[in-house]
């Protein structure tokens, strides 16, 4: 299971982290020669319709990612000589302070920051399957950026689709456990999160939140900061809303040193291949709104404040 869409993309968020600032400052790298650019595409399960596409820079002299830079994505399909335009589209810079939690051998767990990270998101609709091309031509600090990437659109996507019923995932809850660390990793836990499956909150008749995070083992250190976005949300609108978060991954096994296990049921039930994802699901039980990887506050609220209307 890829923790992150591409893993030279999940690698080289590590590496940046080790030499990144631990502040919460916003930075802007120093732009990067074509030749050291490294585009990465993030989205792992792209299909026919529309999408959020996530496109990461990587400055490979040094394993940085490039932020704050103004992108235009340009994409295609090429046949032999002859390239097929598709959509042209103003991506939007995503950036986020890296962090994750860490237990200490006296049990005292701590959340640490690990410098800036960030990606390109747009919204982009593809009316056909196959191997799509993205090019990526903008500024950065004034100076131009050109990068081409390439990946795969699927007919259908693996994990739930827009406008489909949201699966009815029986998880383990608050109540089959005896402390919540054996079901969550974050600090501070939110209990509430953990007091409903799935299948009752989504046939609840309210919307429904659900984030698939690790904070203590995901690779990118992207969870975190995923998790305290939804957290954010949980404090506003917990009244309105069910939310509920998921570790995607056997903890007693991840704790023991034998690796990272995905559940069986995220990967069958919903498809899961790389993590953190955020869902959104309507008061009729179906998704609204999905999220992979970086996702900023600014666009979870977009997307549930409608959820959140009166019928009618």
């Amino acid at each position: 299971m890829r923790l992150l869409a591409a893993v030279l993309f999940a690698l080289a968020l590590l590496a940046a982290a080790c030499g990144g600032s631990s502040s919460g400052d916003k930075e802007v790298l120093t732009p990067v020669p074509t030749g050291q650019l490294l585009p990465v595409v993030v989205s792992s399960d792209l299909a026919v319709g529309q999408n959020r596409f996530l496109l990461g820079l990587i400055n490979q002299s040094d394993n940085s990612p490039v932020l704050g830079a103004q992108l235009q994505f340009d994409f295609y399909q090429s046949s032999g000589d002859v390239n097929t335009q598709g959509p042209q589209v103003t991506a939007k810079a995503l950036q986020v302070t890296k962090s994750y939690t860490h237990t200490h051998a006296d049990g005292t767990v701590e959340t640490h920051q690990a410098g800036e990270t960030g990606a390109y998101e747009a919204q982009v609709a593809f009316d056909r399957p196959g191997t799509w091309n993205v090019h990526a031509t903008g500024t950065a600090n004034g100076a131009s950026l050109d990068a081409s990437a390439s990946f795969t659109v699927l007919d259908k996507s693996q994990s739930p689709a827009v406008g489909q019923p949201s699966p009815r995932s029986i998880q383990t809850v608050l109540k089959d456990v005896s402390d919540i660390s054996q079901i969550d990793t974050s600090f501070p836990p939110i209990p509430e999160e953990h007091d409903m499956t799935i299948a009752d909150a989504v046939t609840s008749g309210k919307p429904t939140v659900i984030v698939f995070a690790t904070p203590a083992f995901c690779t990118s250190q992207i969870c975190g900061p995923t998790k305290s976005v939804v957290d954010e949300l949980y404090k506003n609108y917990q009244a309105q809303a069910n939310f509920i978060h998921v570790e995607p991954y056997d903890l007693a096994k991840a704790r023991a040193g034998q690796g990272l296990e995905p559940l069986p049921w995220i990967v069958s039930e919903w498809g899961l291949t790389s993590e953190p994802w955020v869902f959104l699901v309507d008061k009729q039980g179906n998704i609204a709104g999905k999220f992979e990887g970086i996702v900023t506050a600014d666009e979870l609220y977009a997307a549930l404040t409608p959820l959140l209307a009166p019928a009618g």
